[in-house]
């Protein structure tokens, strides 16, 4: 008796359990697997719309700074016209682009207080002329703003020739930061230029995102568990466990017998196959499945980023122009809405319109061909672009331009305009150049004036009257 207990002891590690237990965690960690891929993926997809963007303000800003003369100002902690003229355009980038802060600074040293010393923050128009409690200034220093931490990290960045960008949360949310380090012309760090963005909302975004993928993979991973178990229960175990019993039951009723009718095997009524290879089979199908599923989530997300990209390039195409590729008609009218808003609530900076309107077009394309004609309008568009590139330029019309003054045209407009008519001289005067490539054009311009003008309409009629009035002489000087 003690050795036929010990032959057939009881199964400690039942299969049906180690294979219900196997697969569960199976699937959490699948499912955790998933999560994460999935968050990191959804997450990188944002932040590299942030690094692109705040990589272009970066750069832009960086091409308007004189070094020598903003390291003047540091040391001597004087403004400069060039400092002032920064602040102005700084103040109009945070105006236009949706970025929490852009700012300039120097560290000083790894202490607890005066670590950190302000050279430059832009501000918008309310705060900086209207409400200036608060605002930063060249040569202020910190007290306790910044702690040593912060500091070494700042000293660290300005160790680097590329762009660092880092995350950080504020009492008025969560930024993520750009910096970059500024040069001298020995290439050596005196500042860092930086932006920071506000993804506060990105970040609860990202958490509800999460929690809805978490919720979606969970469900279809239950949903597999109980597939899988079924199957399991009926392909494996029960045949096993059907198998076992009556092996066991022929052994107990064999043992020790001699009697050839005794050894007798009732075999269970098992139509599943090879147990092994029907195994094989769910495993391989559940796991293409899930594999189906992972894919069917990349292809969701590539279908997401496609459409976007789509949408914004239909936005894109709907505002620009086909032929010169600056922004046309509807982006110049958009542009005006903006301007007019800004107008009824006192945030419109100082302003002026340009308007430039090509000669003998009509004649280049009828001598010539409107290819040629083209050509004109291209040359003319380049020019425009080239001198006036502080200031958006749209082609409301086949030879008529506008440009909206602002900041550095705005304030030296006369010396631009010079500079255009010597380029259409230059031109003019150039024999080696074709009929159609001596493009001349009529310029005017008028600047807003709030005691005359009541909209920007205003402004453009008077410009547009000034660019004919040029127009007139130009003609009569011809027919001298």
């Amino acid at each position: 008796m003690s050795n036929e207990k010990t032959r057939f002891a009881k199964i400690r590690k039942p299969l049906g359990k180690s294979i219900t237990v196997g697969c569960v965690i199976f699937i959490l960690f699948l499912c955790l697997f998933l999560g994460i891929a999935t968050h990191i993926a959804f997450k990188n997809s944002l932040y590299q719309r942030y690094r692109s963007y705040i990589t272009d303000i970066l750069h832009y800003v960086d091409r308007h700074i004189d070094d020598e003369d903003l390291i003047e100002c540091i040391k001597t902690c004087k403004r400069s016209e060039k400092f002032d003229e920064l602040e102005r355009f700084m103040d109009g980038i945070k105006e236009d682009f949706d970025i929490h802060y852009l700012y300039i600074l120097k560290p000083l040293a790894v202490r607890e207080t005066q670590n950190v010393m302000s050279v430059l923050s832009a501000e918008n128009y309310y705060d900086r002329y209207v409400d200036t409690d608060g605002n930063l200034y060249l040569g202020w220093i910190s007290d306790d703003e910044f702690d040593i931490e912060t500091v070494k990290y700042y000293f660290k960045i300005m160790e680097s020739w590329e762009i660092t960008f880092f995350e950080e949360k504020t009492e008025w949310g969560t930024d993520y930061t750009g910096a970059l380090t500024l040069f001298d012309s020995g290439k050596m760090p005196y500042a860092l230029l930086a932006v920071d963005v506000d993804v506060t909302d990105i970040a609860k975004i990202i958490r509800t995102r999460m929690i809805e993928f978490s919720v979606l993979i969970f469900l279809v991973g239950a949903f597999f568990t109980f597939v899988f178990l079924f199957w399991a229960q009926k392909n494996i175990t029960a045949p096993i466990r059907l198998l076992e019993k009556a092996v066991v039951a022929f052994a107990r009723t064999s043992h020790g017998q001699r009697s050839i009718d005794a050894l007798k095997f009732s075999a269970p009524d098992i139509k599943t196959g090879n147990e092994v290879e029907s195994l094989a089979s769910a495993v391989t199908l559940m796991t293409e499945d899930m594999r189906d599923y992972v894919t069917g989530i990349i292809n969701a997300e590539r279908k997401a980023d496609e459409m976007q990209l789509q949408a914004k390039q239909m936005t894109e195409l709907a505002n620009k122009d086909a032929l010169t590729g600056i922004r046309n008609k509807a982006a110049y009218d958009k542009e005006v809405k903006k301007m007019e808003y800004n107008l009824s609530i006192g945030r419109q900076n100082a302003f002026g319109i340009g308007m430039i309107d090509l000669n003998f077009l009509k004649k280049i394309n009828d001598t010539y061909g409107h290819e040629h004609g083209n050509m004109a309008i291209k040359k003319l568009c380049y020019i425009v672009c080239t001198i006036f590139e502080h200031s958006p330029v749209f082609r409301i019309g086949g030879d008529e331009f506008v440009i909206i003054l602002r900041g550095h045209d705005y304030l030296h407009y006369d010396e631009l305009q010079g500079e255009f008519n010597k380029r259409l001289k230059e031109i003019s005067d150039d024999e080696n150049l074709e009929p159609w490539e001596k493009v001349s054009a009529a310029i005017g311009a008028a600047f807003y004036d709030k005691e005359i003008d009541a909209n920007v309409a205003n402004v453009f009629r008077r410009a547009d009257q000034k660019m004919y009035e040029c127009k007139k002489a130009m003609k009569a000087m011809r027919e001298e």
